[in-house]
């Protein structure tokens, strides 16, 4: 009887190349437009009041910089601010739990 261990390794590889971000971790992606030195606030996208506990900035436009803003997320609302005193900046984030 063959070894299934060279194919089965093969087929393994295959299938953790076609993994995605959103495959390994439960997040949501959110756009944020910020106003210089402005708090902004965006709808949680998670259901049941679950509150993310991470994000990571994956796009930015602008001269500003966003940051996790200080008014707690809830299981409403998530809060960024662009902390930048005269540039206002966009971006897309993605936040996990």
């Amino acid at each position: 009887m063959a070894n299934p261990a060279p194919s089965l390794g093969i087929a393994l590889s295959a299938i953790l190349r076609r993994l995605s971000f959103e495959n390994n971790f439960e997040c949501r992606e959110v756009d944020v437009t910020i106003p210089a030195a402005s708090e902004v606030s965006v709808r949680n996208p998670f259901r049941g009041g679950r509150v993310p506990s991470h994000y990571l900035i994956v796009s930015q436009t602008g001269g500003g910089n966003i940051r996790k803003g200080p008014t707690a997320w809830d299981g409403n609302y998530l809060y960024f601010k662009n902390h930048h005193a005269v540039d206002s900046t966009s971006g897309t984030i993605k936040v996990f739990l």
